[in-house]
């Protein structure tokens, strides 16, 4: 999407969202760099000593914060600059490229919504969404890619604290035996898995934990360590390895993290909205195409652009009539461009600690910084301890402790990300629908026997034509650009669908059914032939000239003027053809001609 700039206004200039969610991204990218560096300046020590895979860990360990560190300073980049252009955000439905069509699902959606003057929400599934639906009663108002999210981490927290009791009940049992290095392996590693899994497709990823997932999950955490023991006997000792402290902190961290998410999901969620709608009903009789009327209503839409910026059309069907009689319909569906409501603050560290709304947002950030901190001291320890001629396995523990705290910190920071990019946004939807009947006839104007100049035309008669018009103003929020916009939220302009409804009634009723000349052009010829029928008549009411015969005729004064200025036509005396003011010989026979 390119930048525009328009001089007459910055209205698409909008807040960044992500300026707090930057600060912590650059200072955690900064820490991590930090890390990385003290790591490689610690491994050229080692590995000038001694050539081996213990040496060697420091500089791996390194460049993994390094890359890391570069990731994190390079979503900031990407976020410094937070522009919606024309294009943005995505319509409500699909905008038609060509000049009609009838639109799809989404729009036949939202025609559904404004006929039925209420927002529709679909049903959460499942026990644990249901459980989660009584706790959150408000998160059923919610945008669906926000109620997917929340279902994830409620599904995620569940599994946690599964596997923590279940952690618990094993490290009593076990104490300090052979299978204990074993079972704190395998518990660190489904740890890592749980968290991981709502991360794999971003906050697009599928909440599937159901009841059925979760009595697996909770089989799989008690036989777990029981058959772990079967297999550990024939398994090397790795007692040393002790990594049921690592995972216990492991879990705690999260379930805080997803804690903390939900605390900042709840101050975004809002009251059940308030749903009206306005609607206006009128019939109509005239004499014209009905594909008139949705012109004018192009017109007048254009007319009342939101600064200017073209209206994203999603259904136009013009009305087709045959011949004879028949039923015709028609209809458009419309959205102005949308823009931010002017309640929409301006987003700063001291603004977020302030609002309800971003203040627990905040803190899981804050929890991520500090998380991320914490794990690159103890990598950066494990990386310092590692002594080639006198190793201690014991250092190890440094390096999962850190590697499980990294990963609670990038849940932190991947969990906010989507409750910050969410952006709310006003607009208006006009939709108009006509249907009625038609009949085809021709219509003649003018005396056949004493008019000189008659009319004809070809005419369609409208009989009661249901026009209906509703317009409404939609809430509506998206998180990110080129996301799925959603509605949460409608209130009807009855004032608007009124003024809308008389102005298309107002237009259809001044149709003209009769053919005449309207230019200047046309009006003057019209006034020469007049006058040459009164010339032909040989009148005898004493008007001498075609604009005394005007002015008689009780055509505008105006007009007589300018047929007096512009002359008379002449007549040749000898074969009574009519030339025009200014001829001085007959076009016909060549004869001069005298006087008009």
């Amino acid at each position: 999407m390119s930048y525009e700039y328009s001089s007459e206004s910055r209205s698409l200039d909008f807040p960044n969202p992500f300026k707090v969610e930057n600060l912590f991204r650059f200072v955690g990218g900064l820490i991590l760099l930090a890390g990385g560096f003290l790591l490689l300046m610690v491994s050229r020590g080692n590995l000038a000593g001694s050539l081996s895979l213990w040496s060697a860990a420091p500089l791996l360990t390194g460049v993994f914060l390094l890359v890391f560190g570069i990731f994190y300073i390079a979503k900031v980049m990407t976020q410094l600059r937070f522009f919606f252009g024309r294009g943005e955000p995505r319509g409500l439905g699909q905008e038609l490229s060509a000049d009609t069509g009838t639109g799809d699902k989404y729009s036949a959606g939202l025609k559904e919504t404004m006929r039925q003057n209420a927002l529709t929400f679909e049903e959460p599934r499942g026990a644990l969404n249901g459980l989660l639906y009584t706790l959150l009663p408000r998160l059923i108002f919610a945008p669906l890619r926000l109620q997917g999210m929340a279902q994830r981490q409620f599904h995620t927290a569940l599994a946690m604290a599964v596997t923590l009791l279940s952690l618990l009940v094993a490290w009593v049992g076990f104490g300090a035996s052979r299978q204990s290095g074993w079972l704190g392996l395998f518990y660190f590693l489904f740890a890592g898995f749980l968290m991981l899994r709502p991360l794999e497709d971003g906050d697009l990823a599928k909440a599937d934990l159901n009841i059925r997932g979760l009595v697996a999950l909770i089989l799989v955490a008690i036989f777990g360590p029981v058959l772990v023991p079967f297999v550990a006997n024939r398994l090397p000792d790795i007692g040393w390895l002790s990594l049921n402290g690592q995972t216990f902190f492991l879990l705690i961290a999260a379930m805080g993290a997803v804690m903390l998410f939900f605390m900042a999901l709840t101050k975004q969620l809002v009251a059940p909205p308030a749903t009206t709608m306005g609607c206006e009903t009128e019939t109509l009789s005239f004499n014209a195409h009905p594909k008139q009327v949705l012109d004018e209503l192009d017109r007048e839409l254009q007319r009342n652009w939101v600064e200017k910026v073209p209206n994203r059309r999603y259904i136009k069907i013009l009305p087709v009539l045959g011949s004879g009689s028949g039923v015709f319909s028609g209809e458009s569906l419309e959205e102005t461009q949308p823009f931010a409501p002017s309640t929409q603050p301006r987003i700063d560290l001291a603004t977020c600690l302030r609002e309800p709304r971003y203040q627990w947002l905040t803190f899981l950030n804050v929890l991520g910084l500090v998380l991320m901190a914490v794990a690159v001291g103890a990598l950066v320890t494990f990386g310092m301890s590692i002594k080639p001629d006198t190793m201690e396995r014991s250092v190890f523990a440094y390096a999962t402790f850190g590697a499980a705290m990294l990963l609670v910190a990038h849940f932190c920071f991947k969990a906010g990300h989507l409750l910050w990019a969410r952006f709310d946004f006003l607009s208006e939807v006009v939709w108009v629908e006509m249907k009625g009947n038609y009949t085809s006839a021709k219509f003649d104007y003018g005396n056949q026997f004493t008019d000189h100049v008659k009319t004809q035309k070809d005419i369609i008669n409208i009989e009661t034509m249901t026009l209906r018009v509703w317009v409404a103003q939609i809430e509506s929020v998206t998180f990110g650009k080129g996301t799925e916009r959603s509605v949460i939220g409608m209130r009807g302009l009855p004032d608007k669908a009124r003024y809308l409804c008389g102005h298309l009634s107002a237009f259809a009723g001044n149709q003209s059914m009769i053919i005449a000349p309207s230019s200047t052009a046309d009006m003057q010829k019209v006034a020469a032939l007049s006058a040459i029928n009164q010339f032909s008549a040989r009148n005898t009411d004493g008007a001498a000239t075609p604009a005394a015969l005007l002015e008689k005729m009780g055509a505008p004064s105006a007009l007589a003027a300018r047929v007096a200025a512009a002359g008379a036509p002449r007549v040749c005396p000898a074969c009574a053809t009519v030339n025009d003011a200014e001829a001085r010989f007959c076009t016909n026979c060549g004869s001069a001609i005298g006087t008009a």
